[in-house]
C-alpha cells in the first residue's frame, strides 16, 4: 500500500497529485490523500514528493521474498505460493511476528542419535564462529560428540570436490556446449533458475553440491551410518528431500537448531578438550560460505588445469539480484562467464538458520580460510577422491 505520512507539508504545487496517472490523490485539509481503490501502486508520487512524506508500506516477508511468492489472501493474511517458493527462508527471518517457520527435523535426528546407528555431523563452512568464540576448529569435533554424534566432518571437503568438478565442466563445456555456466551449490539459486529461466537451466552446473559430496563419502566409508547436515540454510532441507539425494543425507539441521541442542544438553563449549584440527579441506573450500567464494575457488582450479584460459565472473547475492543477473545472461551479456548465485544476502553466512550476524560470521570464515594448510581445492587431502562420489 502507498500511503501519505504525517510528514506531508501541504505543498502548494502538490507535485504528488500532478504526477498521479489515475487521479488517486486529492488535497484534503491542506494535505494529500490517496484513494486506495484508484491507486495502482506505481510509485510516481513517492518519487515526486520533495519531503519524502509518501511511502510504500509492504509486509516485511513479502519485501524480503525475491521470488514474489508471497501475497495476501482474501482475509488479508500473508500466503506463500508454493509453486514460486524456493525455500530460501528469507521470509522466515524477516517476519517480525515469528509467524513463518520451516519444518524441523531435530526430533528425528535426536531419535537417530539415541539409536545404535552411528550418526555423523557434516558441518558447513559457514559454521565458523556461529557457536561462540569458545568453540574452535580443535574443539568442534568433541562438541558434536558431546551431543551424541559419532564424529563431525567439514563440508568444505565436499566444496573442494565440487570445485574440481565444476572447473572440469567449465573447461569442457563453455562455450562449446553451453554459453555460460552457473554454479550449483546454492539450491534456492539453482531452483530459481529452473523455475524462471527454464531455457537456461542447462547452464546450471550438474556438479553435486558439497553437502551431497560429503554425504556420499561418509556412507562409503561407514556403510549403514546416517548423516546430518549442519548448516545455515533452510533450502538444504528441500534439497535433501529430493529422490536423488535422500540416500546421501538423512537429516538437515540449522545452526540455530543445533545451538538449541547444545543449550538443552548443557554442553560447555568453553572448556571442551582439543582434538586434531579439521584441516582436511582447503581455504578455497572453506570460503564457499561467503559471496565470491565459490566462483573464486572454481576460477583458481580452472587456471590450474587450463593455464591461460580467461575466466570472467559475474555474481549476485539475494534472489532479486540473482534474477537480474540471469536476465542479463539470458540476453547474452554473460556468454563465456562463470556465474555465482547466492540466494541469501551476504551469502551462506546470511542464511535463515544462522546464529551470528552475517558480517561477524564472514570475518570468522576469513580467519578459517587464512588458517588453512592448503589454499586451493586441488591441494586438498581429498582431491583424489572425486571419482568415488561421481560413481
Amino acid at each position: 500500500m502507498v500511503t501519505v505520512t504525517d510528514q506531508c507539508q501541504g505543498c502548494l504545487a502538490h507535485p504528488c497529485k500532478e504526477v498521479c496517472p489515475k487521479g488517486a490523490i486529492t488535497i484534503r485539509g491542506g494535505r494529500s490523500h490517496i484513494d486506495q481503490e484508484k491507486c495502482i501502486k506505481c510509485g510516481k508520487c513517492i518519487q515526486a514528493c520533495p519531503y519524502g512524506s509518501i511511502m510504500r508500506l509492504e509486509r516485511p516477508c513479502r519485501k524480503a521474498c525475491g521470488m514474489d511468492a508471497i501475497h495476501s489472501d482474501q482475509y488479508g493474511r500473508a500466503e506463500i505460493d508454493q509453486d514460486k517458493c524456493v525455500s530460501c527462508g528469507m521470509c522466515l527471518v524477516n517476519c517480525p511476528f515469528g509467524a513463518i517457520a520451516d519444518k524441523s527435523q531435530i526430533f528425528q535426528a535426536i531419535q537417530a542419535i539415541k539409536s545404535d546407528v552411528p550418526v555423523y555431523a557434516a558441518v558447513a563452512p559457514a559454521a565458523a564462529g556461529q557457536f561462540g568464540p569458545g568453540l574452535t576448529p580443535r574443539t568442534l569435533r568433541n562438541a558434536f560428540k558431546a551431543l551424541g554424534f559419532k564424529d563431525a566432518v567439514e563440508v568444505a571437503i565436499g566444496a573442494d570436490l565440487c570445485t574440481m568438478q565444476e572447473a572440469e565442466m567449465f573447461v569442457n563445456e563453455v562455450p562449446n556446449q553451453i554459453p555460460f555456466m552457473a554454479t550449483s551449490c546454492c539450491p534456492s539459486w539453482s531452483v530459481m533458475v529452473k523455475k524462471l529461466f527454464p531455457q537456461q537451466a542447462e547452464c546450471v552446473s550438474m556438479a553435486l553440491t558439497p553437502m551431497v559430496m560429503v554425504g556420499r563419502l561418509l556412507k562409503k566409508e561407514h556403510p549403514g551410518c546416517k548423516v546430518a547436515f549442519i548448516g545455515p540454510c533452510a533450502a538444504k532441507k528441500l534439497e535433501a528431500s529430493r529422490r536423488s539425494v535422500r540416500s546421501d543425507i538423512d537429516f538437515v539441521l540449522t545452526f540455530e537448531e543445533v545451538m538449541g541442542m547444545f543449550e538443552a544438553k548443557q554442553v560447555d563449549l568453553e572448556n571442551l578438550p582439543e582434538d586434531r584440527s579439521m584441516h582436511g579441506a582447503s581455504g578455497d573450500g572453506r570460503g564457499f560460505a561467503v559471496p565470491g567464494g565459490v566462483a573464486n575457488a572454481v576460477k583458481a582450479c580452472i587456471e590450474n588445469i587450463a593455464p591461460g584460459l580467461e575466466v570472467k565472473i559475474a555474481r549476485a547475492e539475494g534472489l532479486s539480484d540473482c534474477r537480474k543477473m540471469m536476465a542479463l545472461a539470458k540476453a547474452g551479456k554473460y556468454n563465456g562467464y562463470l556465474l555465482e548465485g547466492m540466494a541469501c544476502p551476504g551469502g551462506c553466512v546470511g542464511g535463515a538458520g544462522t546464529v551470528l550476524p552475517a558480517a561477524k560470521s564472514a570475518a570468522a570464515v576469513a580467519k578459517a580460510v587464512a588458517g588453512s594448510t592448503n589454499a586451493h581445492a586441488y591441494d586438498s587431502a581429498f582431491a583424489g577422491r572425486l571419482t568415488e562420489v561421481e560413481e
